[in-house]
């Protein structure tokens, strides 16, 4: 009787293994009985479920920074950062050589320079135009005039001066003053930045 009960537990937990092994796996799956019309469906489901989970890029637009506040801490001398033109979605680079009231900069080299020479139809310009700065991966509005003049430091980008960079209530060097001129063209970047989502960046 002893060895009887032994012989009952042993196939018993034979039994439990048999079924444990079998049933993941029925031996009447219907794998590989779907017809070529609800296989195509299925995967159709599936790559519409993917395409549901892609994120969409959040939309470009500028900010509008205080000068004192903000942008001369970030924007640092000597940094290179690419401009953009809003009328023209024309780029190219500068560097800010200095600046206190507002940002000294200079086409990093002589290609930037004549990009940027460009934008005001090879007429040096005291006209001030909006422009969008990259700053720390944050575009910023921005106004510029296209007068160089005074000290240069960048000597082989072929051009002879700075020009000057406004942001948001910046003022000029000699009158110390905010100029409305520059504050309305940076007004006008800020408020057309959603058109940075047009260009290729």
């Amino acid at each position: 009787m002893k060895y009887l009960f032994s012989y009952l537990l042993i196939y018993l937990l034979f039994l439990i293994w048999i079924f444990a092994v079998i049933i993941p796996y029925p031996l009447f799956s219907n794998v590989g009985t779907l017809t070529k019309e609800q296989q195509a469906f299925l995967n159709d489901v599936n790559e519409s479920e993917k395409v549901l989970t892609v994120e969409t890029p959040p939309p470009l637009s500028a900010v509008s920074l205080n000068w004192f506040d903000t942008v001369n801490i970030i924007f640092e001398k000597y940094k290179n950062t690419r401009i953009i033109d809003v009328e023209t979605g024309m780029q190219y680079f500068v560097q800010r050589t200095g600046g206190h009231n507002h940002a000294d900069v200079e086409p990093i080299d002589k290609e930037n320079m004549q990009k940027f020479n460009d934008i005001y139809d090879n007429q040096w310009s005291w006209d001030r135009r909006p422009v969008w700065v990259e700053i720390n991966n944050i575009w910023v509005a921005a106004s510029i005039n296209g007068m160089p003049h005074g000290y240069s430091i960048i000597s082989e980008n072929g051009q002879d001066g700075h020009t000057c960079m406004h942001f948001l209530q910046s003022k000029t060097h000699g009158t110390k003053n905010v100029d409305a001129s520059h504050q309305n063209a940076v007004k006008y970047a800020f408020d057309n930045g959603h058109k940075l989502n047009e260009l290729k960046l």
